[in-house]
């Protein structure tokens, strides 16, 4: 079976993340994260990575990072053999250690390098490690926070969000700028994105800041290039377009529409199918769980919804503006 492109490109910067072989653990001790830190440092310090953020759990890593010369796969397979070969050496064992070659996303929206930076500072505390994401001593927030920095870690742009700082107040500053808690919306957004297939477009940061005339402008765009099967990237978490749509339907349930030559039925099942396709990227299995359909009356509602949205001005408003609604439920930096 072939592989999927990673969408590498020079200074492309990607979230990377890996676990243990059936979730054993991979970083037991103090000398196995300075080791594998190590490891990274060595990539940059010969020009081959840049690492923004990094956690290190015991049973996972996540990294935001770049390759300079666009190769990515190379500098993590180096990184990740050598430490399989050390973490063997040292425990006398041999076989797997990562349940299989590493998985990346591009990162190509300011909104969510900004969610990701947070979200990948958030592992600790969630894990109930800490109380706050600087207080980890395996993860990037600590680093950043601090006075000096080492200097492998690629702080320009962490920098710029926080602005001209005191050095005594940057760690204050650091937790208020990147330390709030993630919101369910974009908690669920990276979640989305991880388990979606890699994609080059993002056109996260103008659909969220967009009026609805430029989301529906958008969502004419994609009717007319969709694929019946293949779903696009996500934007928003499912369960806020579940939650928005609904709403909306309780305050206007008689809304309807005429698919095709058909009579006029309740327009929400088509829209909700069609912002679950467009807006969370899912798949007809998962919409079709999700709404307990089958995945071929999600393929007929999806069909549907890009036929109002190219032909019936009314439906083409409405939806919009709901997307937008939805759009909204992410933070601005």
């Amino acid at each position: 079976m072939s592989r999927r492109p990673r969408f590498d490109r020079p200074g492309r910067f990607h979230h990377v993340m890996n676990r243990g072989i059936a979730r054993r653990t991979v970083f037991e001790n103090r000398r196995d994260v300075r080791y594998f830190l190590s490891l990274l440092a060595r990539e940059v310090r010969a020009g081959k990575l840049r690492v923004e953020a990094f956690s290190i759990l015991t049973t996972h890593f996540h990294l935001l990072v770049a390759s300079p010369q666009g190769d990515l796969s190379g500098v993590m397979r180096r990184v990740l053999n050598r430490y399989v070969r050390y973490f063997n050496r040292t425990r006398k064992r041999d076989g797997s250690l990562f349940r299989g070659r590493f998985r990346s996303r591009p990162v190509t929206s300011f909104l969510y390098r900004f969610i990701l930076v947070r979200y990948i500072d958030q592992n600790a505390p969630k894990a109930r490690l800490v109380s706050q994401a600087t207080a980890y001593p395996y993860g990037s927030a600590a680093r950043h926070a601090a006075q000096r920095r080492p200097r492998w870690l690629d702080s320009s742009w962490v920098d710029a969000r926080l602005g001209e700082v005191d050095p005594a107040d940057r760690a204050e500053r650091y937790q208020s700028v990147f330390g709030p808690p993630l919101l369910s919306a974009e908690r669920g957004l990276v979640n989305a994105r991880i388990k979606s297939p890699a994609t080059e477009e993002d056109e996260l940061d103008d659909l969220v800041r967009a009026a609805p005339p430029r989301v529906r402008a958008w969502m004419v765009r994609k009717a007319a290039l969709a694929d019946q099967t293949k779903p696009g990237l996500p934007y928003v978490d499912a369960r806020v377009i579940l939650d928005h749509t609904h709403a909306a339907q309780r305050a206007e349930p008689d809304w309807t529409c005429i698919p095709g030559k058909r009579q006029p039925r309740s327009a929400w099942p088509i829209l909700r199918v069609g912002l679950l396709r467009d807006l969370a990227g899912q798949t007809h299995q998962q919409v079709a769980q999700v709404l307990d359909l089958s995945q071929s009356s999600s393929q007929t509602r999806a069909k549907q919804h890009r036929r109002l949205v190219q032909e019936d001005a009314a439906y083409r408003r409405r939806a919009a503006r709901i997307a937008a609604v939805c759009l909204g439920a992410l933070a601005n930096p």
